[in-house]
Protein backbone atom coordinates (compact mmCIF):
# COMPACT_ATOMS: atom_id res chain seq x y z
CA UNK A 1 0.00 0.00 0.00
CA UNK A 2 1.79 2.75 -1.04
CA UNK A 3 1.13 6.39 1.23
CA UNK A 4 0.23 9.62 -0.09
CA UNK A 5 2.12 12.31 -0.95
CA UNK A 6 1.18 13.76 2.15
CA UNK A 7 1.97 11.08 4.33
CA UNK A 8 5.23 10.36 2.48
CA UNK A 9 6.61 14.38 3.43
CA UNK A 10 6.02 13.47 7.43
CA UNK A 11 8.54 10.56 6.60
CA UNK A 12 11.46 12.63 5.26
CA UNK A 13 12.46 13.85 9.07
CA UNK A 14 12.52 10.61 10.31
CA UNK A 15 14.69 9.29 6.99
CA UNK A 16 16.65 12.02 7.56
CA UNK A 17 18.04 10.70 10.82
CA UNK A 18 18.62 7.82 9.47
CA UNK A 19 21.10 9.00 6.51
CA UNK A 20 24.18 7.30 8.57
CA UNK A 21 22.52 4.44 7.57
CA UNK A 22 22.51 4.38 3.89
CA UNK A 23 25.94 4.03 3.15
CA UNK A 24 27.94 4.83 -0.17
CA UNK A 25 27.13 1.58 -2.82
CA UNK A 26 29.89 -0.31 -1.95
CA UNK A 27 29.25 -0.29 1.56
CA UNK A 28 25.35 -1.35 0.77
CA UNK A 29 26.82 -4.18 -0.81
CA UNK A 30 29.32 -5.27 1.90
CA UNK A 31 26.48 -5.08 4.45
CA UNK A 32 24.08 -6.57 1.94
CA UNK A 33 26.31 -9.76 2.16
CA UNK A 34 26.84 -9.32 5.99
CA UNK A 35 22.93 -9.24 6.47
CA UNK A 36 21.95 -12.25 3.79
CA UNK A 37 25.24 -14.59 5.50
CA UNK A 38 23.15 -14.07 8.79
CA UNK A 39 19.88 -14.56 7.65
CA UNK A 40 21.26 -18.19 6.10
CA UNK A 41 22.52 -18.71 9.31
CA UNK A 42 19.34 -18.38 10.89
CA UNK A 43 17.32 -20.85 7.99
CA UNK A 44 17.36 -24.04 7.86
CA UNK A 45 20.55 -25.12 6.62
CA UNK A 46 19.23 -28.41 4.87
CA UNK A 47 16.84 -25.86 2.75
CA UNK A 48 17.72 -25.25 -0.71
CA UNK A 49 19.51 -21.48 -1.69
CA UNK A 50 17.00 -19.32 -2.40
CA UNK A 51 16.44 -17.48 -6.05
CA UNK A 52 13.06 -15.53 -5.14
CA UNK A 53 13.08 -11.93 -6.38
CA UNK A 54 13.69 -9.39 -3.93
CA UNK A 55 10.97 -8.92 -1.52
CA UNK A 56 9.51 -5.92 -0.57
CA UNK A 57 7.43 -4.86 2.80
CA UNK A 58 4.50 -4.96 2.59
CA UNK A 59 1.35 -3.37 5.12
CA UNK A 60 -1.49 -5.72 4.68
CA UNK A 61 -4.94 -4.55 4.93
CA UNK A 62 -6.42 -4.88 8.44
CA UNK A 63 -8.62 -7.80 8.78
CA UNK A 64 -11.70 -5.17 9.39
CA UNK A 65 -12.80 -1.94 8.87
CA UNK A 66 -11.42 0.88 10.66
CA UNK A 67 -14.33 1.40 12.43
CA UNK A 68 -15.27 -2.35 13.34
CA UNK A 69 -13.63 -2.12 17.16
CA UNK A 70 -16.02 0.59 18.10
CA UNK A 71 -16.65 1.31 20.99
CA UNK A 72 -13.29 -0.17 22.11
CA UNK A 73 -10.97 1.64 19.61
CA UNK A 74 -12.08 4.55 17.23
CA UNK A 75 -11.76 4.69 13.94
CA UNK A 76 -9.62 7.31 13.99
CA UNK A 77 -7.51 5.75 15.56
CA UNK A 78 -7.42 2.42 13.85
CA UNK A 79 -6.48 4.35 10.69
CA UNK A 80 -3.98 6.64 11.77
CA UNK A 81 -2.33 3.87 13.85
CA UNK A 82 -2.72 1.05 10.49
CA UNK A 83 -2.14 3.60 7.57
CA UNK A 84 0.77 5.97 9.24
CA UNK A 85 2.27 4.55 12.05
CA UNK A 86 2.94 1.04 10.62
CA UNK A 87 2.11 1.70 7.09
CA UNK A 88 4.82 4.89 6.60
CA UNK A 89 6.75 4.88 9.43
CA UNK A 90 7.74 1.41 10.11
CA UNK A 91 7.06 -0.14 5.93
CA UNK A 92 7.98 2.76 4.61
CA UNK A 93 11.19 3.28 6.78
CA UNK A 94 12.01 -0.79 5.95
CA UNK A 95 11.89 -0.51 2.20
CA UNK A 96 13.82 2.38 1.92
CA UNK A 97 16.48 1.20 4.28
CA UNK A 98 16.80 -2.39 3.73
CA UNK A 99 14.84 -2.78 0.38
CA UNK A 100 18.24 -2.24 -1.68
CA UNK A 101 19.60 -5.27 0.81
CA UNK A 102 16.53 -7.71 0.46
CA UNK A 103 18.51 -9.23 -2.85
CA UNK A 104 18.96 -13.25 -1.50
CA UNK A 105 15.11 -13.80 -0.51
CA UNK A 106 16.20 -15.34 2.39
CA UNK A 107 15.81 -12.18 4.73
CA UNK A 108 12.26 -12.59 6.12
CA UNK A 109 11.06 -10.18 8.94
CA UNK A 110 11.22 -13.00 11.70
CA UNK A 111 14.36 -14.12 10.83
CA UNK A 112 15.69 -10.57 11.00
CA UNK A 113 14.13 -9.52 14.34
CA UNK A 114 15.27 -12.59 15.97
CA UNK A 115 18.54 -11.97 15.08
CA UNK A 116 18.86 -8.66 17.17
CA UNK A 117 20.91 -8.59 19.65
CA UNK A 118 22.49 -12.04 19.03
CA UNK A 119 25.74 -10.20 17.44
CA UNK A 120 24.80 -11.56 13.64
CA UNK A 121 23.82 -7.65 12.32
CA UNK A 122 25.68 -5.12 11.82
CA UNK A 123 24.95 -2.07 14.36
CA UNK A 124 23.47 0.41 12.28
CA UNK A 125 21.27 -2.05 10.35
CA UNK A 126 20.17 -3.80 13.65
CA UNK A 127 19.25 -0.56 14.95
CA UNK A 128 16.95 -0.38 11.96
CA UNK A 129 15.48 -4.11 12.42
CA UNK A 130 14.93 -3.63 16.09
CA UNK A 131 12.87 -0.46 15.65
CA UNK A 132 11.03 -0.64 12.20
CA UNK A 133 11.08 -4.65 11.75
CA UNK A 134 10.14 -4.75 15.04
CA UNK A 135 7.43 -2.26 15.05
CA UNK A 136 5.80 -3.87 11.41
CA UNK A 137 5.91 -7.09 13.01
CA UNK A 138 4.07 -6.54 16.06
CA UNK A 139 1.68 -4.53 14.70
CA UNK A 140 0.51 -7.11 11.70
CA UNK A 141 0.11 -9.53 15.44
CA UNK A 142 -1.72 -6.65 16.64
CA UNK A 143 -4.08 -6.48 14.36
CA UNK A 144 -5.03 -10.00 14.01
CA UNK A 145 -5.66 -10.59 18.03
CA UNK A 146 -8.46 -8.09 17.79
CA UNK A 147 -12.19 -8.45 16.51
CA UNK A 148 -15.06 -6.71 16.69
CA UNK A 149 -17.01 -6.74 19.17
CA UNK A 150 -19.92 -8.07 17.89
CA UNK A 151 -17.44 -10.98 16.58
CA UNK A 152 -17.82 -15.02 17.82
CA UNK A 153 -14.16 -15.14 17.99
CA UNK A 154 -14.13 -12.97 21.28
CA UNK A 155 -15.89 -15.81 22.71
CA UNK A 156 -13.29 -17.85 25.41
CA UNK A 157 -15.41 -20.65 24.22
CA UNK A 158 -12.50 -20.78 21.12
CA UNK A 159 -9.60 -21.22 23.28
CA UNK A 160 -8.16 -24.14 22.32
CA UNK A 161 -7.75 -27.62 24.72
CA UNK A 162 -4.28 -27.01 24.07
CA UNK A 163 -3.95 -22.88 24.70
CA UNK A 164 -6.13 -23.50 27.67
CA UNK A 165 -4.18 -26.15 29.62
CA UNK A 166 -1.09 -24.11 28.88
CA UNK A 167 -3.04 -20.83 30.64
CA UNK A 168 -4.37 -23.08 33.44
CA UNK A 169 -0.95 -24.51 34.33
CA UNK A 170 0.81 -21.69 33.90
CA UNK A 171 -1.60 -19.01 35.82
CA UNK A 172 -4.38 -21.16 36.93
CA UNK A 173 -7.25 -19.32 34.91
CA UNK A 174 -8.08 -16.98 32.02
CA UNK A 175 -8.95 -14.85 34.10
CA UNK A 176 -5.95 -14.83 36.61
CA UNK A 177 -3.65 -14.76 33.57
CA UNK A 178 -5.21 -11.77 31.52
CA UNK A 179 -5.63 -9.86 35.08
CA UNK A 180 -1.70 -10.07 35.58
CA UNK A 181 -1.50 -9.21 31.62
CA UNK A 182 -3.41 -6.18 32.51
CA UNK A 183 -1.34 -5.16 35.75
CA UNK A 184 1.97 -5.54 33.16
CA UNK A 185 0.41 -2.97 30.43
CA UNK A 186 -0.81 -0.42 32.78
CA UNK A 187 2.82 -0.74 34.74
CA UNK A 188 4.75 -0.73 31.96
CA UNK A 189 6.61 3.15 32.03
CA UNK A 190 6.82 4.89 28.51
CA UNK A 191 6.33 3.41 25.01
CA UNK A 192 6.02 -0.48 24.80
CA UNK A 193 4.12 -3.63 24.78
CA UNK A 194 2.95 -6.44 26.99
CA UNK A 195 2.67 -9.61 25.95
CA UNK A 196 1.88 -13.82 26.61
CA UNK A 197 4.58 -15.47 24.54
CA UNK A 198 5.16 -19.41 23.94
CA UNK A 199 8.12 -20.69 25.30
CA UNK A 200 10.37 -23.81 23.56
CA UNK A 201 8.38 -26.01 25.63
CA UNK A 202 5.09 -24.41 25.07
CA UNK A 203 4.62 -22.97 28.43
CA UNK A 204 3.50 -19.35 28.89
CA UNK A 205 5.04 -16.24 30.31
CA UNK A 206 4.09 -12.90 30.16
CA UNK A 207 6.40 -9.93 29.95
CA UNK A 208 6.46 -6.29 29.02
CA UNK A 209 9.15 -4.77 26.54
CA UNK A 210 9.83 -1.01 25.98
CA UNK A 211 9.36 0.53 21.99
CA UNK A 212 9.08 -2.18 19.26
CA UNK A 213 11.25 -4.62 21.16
CA UNK A 214 9.46 -8.24 21.22
CA UNK A 215 10.75 -11.66 22.99
CA UNK A 216 12.05 -13.17 20.02
CA UNK A 217 14.86 -10.84 20.36
CA UNK A 218 18.26 -11.13 21.92
CA UNK A 219 17.84 -7.85 23.57
CA UNK A 220 14.83 -9.67 25.49
CA UNK A 221 15.48 -12.98 26.16
CA UNK A 222 18.07 -15.47 25.61
CA UNK A 223 16.50 -18.02 24.56
CA UNK A 224 13.05 -16.71 22.30
CA UNK A 225 9.71 -17.09 23.49
CA UNK A 226 7.33 -16.39 20.81
CA UNK A 227 4.19 -13.62 21.38
CA UNK A 228 0.69 -15.24 20.81
CA UNK A 229 -0.64 -12.09 22.34
CA UNK A 230 0.08 -8.44 22.65
CA UNK A 231 -1.72 -5.04 23.75
CA UNK A 232 0.37 -2.23 22.17
CA UNK A 233 0.72 0.23 25.30
CA UNK A 234 1.87 3.43 22.90
CA UNK A 235 0.00 6.73 23.26
CA UNK A 236 -0.69 6.67 19.76
CA UNK A 237 -3.01 3.30 20.37
CA UNK A 238 -4.95 4.58 22.62
CA UNK A 239 -4.85 8.61 23.65
CA UNK A 240 -7.15 9.96 20.98
CA UNK A 241 -9.40 8.46 23.02
CA UNK A 242 -8.68 7.68 25.96
CA UNK A 243 -6.75 10.55 27.01
CA UNK A 244 -4.72 9.76 30.21
CA UNK A 245 -6.70 6.84 31.01
CA UNK A 246 -4.80 4.03 29.81
CA UNK A 247 -6.28 1.35 32.43
CA UNK A 248 -9.63 2.13 30.77
CA UNK A 249 -7.99 1.53 27.36
CA UNK A 250 -6.55 -1.98 28.74
CA UNK A 251 -9.34 -3.07 30.45
CA UNK A 252 -11.90 -2.42 27.03
CA UNK A 253 -9.42 -4.26 24.70
CA UNK A 254 -9.39 -7.43 26.96
CA UNK A 255 -13.02 -7.29 25.84
CA UNK A 256 -11.96 -7.55 22.03
CA UNK A 257 -9.28 -10.55 22.50
CA UNK A 258 -9.51 -12.92 19.20
CA UNK A 259 -9.14 -15.96 21.33
CA UNK A 260 -9.56 -18.28 17.96
CA UNK A 261 -6.85 -16.36 16.34
CA UNK A 262 -4.62 -16.43 19.87
CA UNK A 263 -4.93 -20.46 19.79
CA UNK A 264 -4.01 -20.70 16.65
CA UNK A 265 -1.05 -18.39 17.01
CA UNK A 266 0.20 -20.98 19.84
CA UNK A 267 -0.18 -24.06 17.55
CA UNK A 268 2.22 -21.84 15.23
CA UNK A 269 4.27 -20.77 17.62
CA UNK A 270 5.00 -24.91 18.88
CA UNK A 271 5.72 -25.29 14.50
CA UNK A 272 7.81 -22.43 14.47
CA UNK A 273 5.56 -20.29 11.92
CA UNK A 274 6.23 -16.67 12.85
CA UNK A 275 5.51 -15.38 9.50
CA UNK A 276 1.36 -16.77 10.48
CA UNK A 277 1.48 -14.70 13.91
CA UNK A 278 3.01 -11.91 12.61
CA UNK A 279 4.26 -11.40 9.10
CA UNK A 280 7.24 -12.85 6.87
CA UNK A 281 7.36 -9.50 5.16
Amino acid sequence: MAPPPAASLLLLPLLLLLLPVLAPARELASVGRQLHAAAAAAADDKAPPSTAPAQKFVLEPLPYNYSALEPVISAQIMQLHHDFHDGVEYVGTLNAVLGPLAGSGTATLPDLVGLVGRGALPPDLELVVRNFGGGHWNHQMFWKVMAPPSSANISRDNISPALSAAISGGFGSVDEMLSRFKLLADGHFGSGWAWLCAAGDGGLRLLDTANQDNPLMGVVLKDPCVPILGIDVWEHAYYLQYGPKKPDYTKAWLTIINWQQVSANYDAAKRGDLAFIGTAF
